[in-house]
């Protein structure tokens, strides 16, 4: 044989080697029992596969080959075995071997169509936060690759089950790697310091902040590096009160000028995945809650036990008012900041106090304005306000700690021995709920039955997650959120930053109308025996998940997922598949017909199903028969909902909608909410206006962009992919 030589993988051109094809092919197929059960490839059955490539390739046309190519071979020799085979066992294992050894990637000119933002490019719409960008195109690329790496190591069913739309794994680019969100405890740091990387060794290293300046910067960088490390979005928990100490001593306008320092950082550090900005949220009570009043601060690197947070009352009433009236006045050009949402605390402790009544209507003034904000209402008694603590945060998902739940909680409480809270979610797995009633032909029994199923694909899933995260907690590969700092008072290292162990796995729902309305005829809205299946369906799922919990050790919630964009995956999965196609078509929101009609060539088409359990963008209602309808599966849903109030009106009253959020918030079960406004920016003047128009106010420009609430988010709609246009377009506005 003529001298041959191999351009491998990692870009070294080295000579031909046979037992270099079955050394690899061992060595890649023996981590199948660690995956599947399954064992390695045999040493011949290598050798003889090697040997065959070695047959296949004409040496004398390519005296250089290249390793892709030299696999494709490898992996038809596998797939021709695989369909030659009669035994079940040896289909099964060719299948295995070929999937293990494959490449994982995209072609040449998908990739180009990343890179020059082609509107039909991989997944160009999937997360409105995301602007094209050259990070942006950097992280398709990964997405793209990671997604088919984490699909092909699953079991097939249940990748298929993924791909196929009966469940969607959120976030699957960073399956493997990193756990969905985190809301952080900033006492730890306060105490600690700051150590970006986890380490204090590639990073420089930060001590505690003992100036009100360098607090707030240490808490717009822990958002930074926290994502990082998460899939999800970052928060913060009783912010305001945490904050609070650094601000005595300090003027009103002082104290105003650090929120805006934190409200410009947050908003302006555009270094997320992909380049966008840190999907940010705080927690922001307008005092110190009741739980706090009488526990030791902890800041300036120290718990000063001659003090309480009760005694910085004054402090967290100005940084409140501060902080509010900095959203109030907007950016530079008059729009509303996106980021970090604000996430108002309404507890029975401040809203039956009336030394509070300002402070709440400055959030009031400000929905009106911008419709920024988001009311975490604990006024239900199902929140158990004051019992625990509680926040949402992220795109609606709520978490919890009481004494009940967490035999630590005091401990935490207190600070003591450094333990502290952290809350958020491993991995969010949705369901499909109307292919579950697709399949139950009007018996529903077999819908629960199908619903149940679908939970047990999200627990496989979830299994799979916790599996690959202790590796990857074990590799030390996610350094800030496992990081013990030093304290620098004991000389002894605290506990992890971030309890790992205290997150739950959240299960999703997504189209519980078009659920119930394939099932009984109706919408939610339009029939008691509808809205009771509902509330059934649910109560159904919540007590199966109390058994899974048992039966896996883990904790699990029920949540109405926000599906940005799986709401449209999984209408447009519905409708490109024949045995579900006649019924969704019928089922669907958006435009159907554009869909049917251009299904075959794009997947970003204008439909959609309903969030949660919510009730049709379009419903034709009042608000008050809404909220009645929606108010009730707040209750049940304890991994989060939300109830959108969408505005029509320019400039609404303000008195009017103080009251309407007051009675929201005292008078129904709705535990969070918001009030949407729609805002029209021109690209041409900078003009900012209310509502949706087709022309500039200002100067007549038709170059515009919009902005309003895409989930549980502002943001431009030019980056809204179709589905969620189309919605925008169907949501009915009320005036107050």
């Amino acid at each position: 044989m003529e001298a041959v030589y191999v351009r491998t993988s990692n870009g070294q051109i080295r000579p031909w080697n046979r037992e270099a094809i079955s050394d690899q092919l061992m060595k890649e197929t023996d981590a199948l029992k660690e995956f599947f059960g399954i064992e390695g490839i045999p040493t011949e059955e290598a050798k003889e596969i090697a040997t065959e490539v070695e047959r296949r390739i004409n040496f004398k046309k390519h005296p250089i080959i290249n390793s892709s190519l030299i696999r494709e071979i490898a992996n038809q020799i596998l797939l021709e075995k695989s369909q030659k085979s009669r035994k079940k066992e040896d289909i099964e294992r060719f299948d295995s071997y070929r999937k293990r050894s494959t490449r994982v990637g995209l072609p040449v000119y998908d990739a180009y169509m990343i890179d020059i933002g082609d509107s039909n490019s991989f997944e160009r719409n999937e997360n409105a936060n995301v602007q094209g960008n050259p990070e942006t195109s950097h992280k398709k690329k990964a997405d793209k690759v990671s997604k088919e790496q984490y699909l092909l190591l699953m079991p097939p069913s249940l990748a298929d089950k993924h791909t196929g739309g009966d469940i969607h794994i959120h976030d699957l680019e960073y399956f493997g790697t990193r756990p969905f969100c985190a809301d952080w405890d900033l006492r730890y740091f306060f105490k600690t310091g700051f150590l970006p990387d986890g380490k204090g060794v590639r990073a420089a290293v930060a001590g505690p902040a003992m100036k009100p300046a360098v607090a707030v910067l240490h808490a717009v960088k822990i958002l930074a590096a926290g994502q990082t490390n998460c899939a999800g979005g970052q928060g913060f928990y009783n912010f305001i009160p945490f904050i609070a100490p650094y601000m005595r001593g300090l003027k009103y306008g002082e104290i105003k000028q650090l929120m805006q320092e934190l409200v410009y950082e947050t908003s302006q550090v555009q270094v997320a995945r992909g380049g966008q900005i840190v999907f940010s949220s705080l927690q922001l009570s307008p005092g110190i809650p009741e739980l706090w009043q009488d526990i030791p601060p902890v800041y300036k690197g120290k718990i000063w036990k001659d003090q309480t947070y009760g005694d910085f009352e004054p402090e967290a009433q100005s940084t409140f008012k501060a902080l509010m009236e900095v959203m109030l006045e907007g950016d530079y050009l008059g729009k509303p900041f996106n980021f970090p949402k604000p996430e108002i605390d309404m507890e029975p402790f401040f809203m039956n106090k009336s030394e509070y009544n300002d402070l709440y209507r400055l959030t009031v003034d400000l929905a009106a304005k911008f419709g920024t904000p988001y009311f975490d209402n604990q006024m239900p008694e199902y929140r158990g306000a004051g019992k625990g603590i509680s926040c949402y945060q992220c795109c609606a998902y709520q978490f919890s700690d009481n004494k009940e739940t967490d035999e630590n909680f005091i401990d935490k409480l207190y600070f003591n021995e450094g333990k502290h809270f952290s809350m958020g979610s491993w991995q969010v797995v949705t369901l499909n709920a109307p292919r579950a009633a697709y399949k139950s032909k009007g018996d529903d029994n077999l819908l629960f039955s199908n619903l149940k199923s679908a939970m047990d694909d999200a627990i496989e899933v979830f299994k799979i997650k916790k599996a690959w995260m202790t590796k990857v907690i074990k590799s030390d590969r996610v350094p800030f959120l496992t990081q013990k700092a030093l304290d620098h008072e004991t000389g002894k290292h605290l506990p992890d930053a971030y309890y790992l162990n205290d997150l739950v796995y959240t299960i999703g729902v997504v189209g519980i109308n078009e659920m119930v309305k394939h099932h009984t005829g109706f919408a939610l809205n339009e029939d008691k025996g509808a809205y009771k299946l509902a509330i059934r369906s649910l109560f159904e799922m919540k007590s199966y998940a109390r058994q899974l919990e048992k039966s896996n050790g883990i904790k699990i919630a029920i949540a109405r997922t926000p599906a940005e964009s799986v709401a449209q995956r999984f209408a447009v999965s519905d409708l490109i598949d024949k045995s579900y196609r006649y019924f969704a078509q019928n089922t669907v929101q958006g435009d159907v017909t554009n869909a049917l009609t251009n299904i075959h060539k794009v997947n970003n088409l204008p439909v959609y199903y309903t969030n949660g359990t919510m009730l049709p963008p379009k419903a034709d209602i009042s608000l008050v028969e809404k909220i009645n309808y929606e108010q009730t599966f707040f209750p049940i849903l304890e991994g989060g909902n939300i109830f959108h109030v969408f505005l029509g009106e320019k400039d609404p009253n303000s008195d009017a909608l103080y009251d309407f959020v007051n009675k929201i918030a005292r008078n129904t079960q709705i535990g969070y909410f918001d009030i949407t406004r729609d805002m029209t920016v021109c690209l041409d003047c900078s003009s900012v206006s209310k509502g949706l128009a087709n022309s500039c106010q200002n100067c007549s420009s038709k170059n515009l962009d919009y902005i309003s609430r895409v989930t549980g988010y502002l943001q431009a709609v030019s980056g809204w992919n179709a589905g969620k246009r189309q919605e925008l377009m169907d949501r009915k506005r009320y005036n107050l």
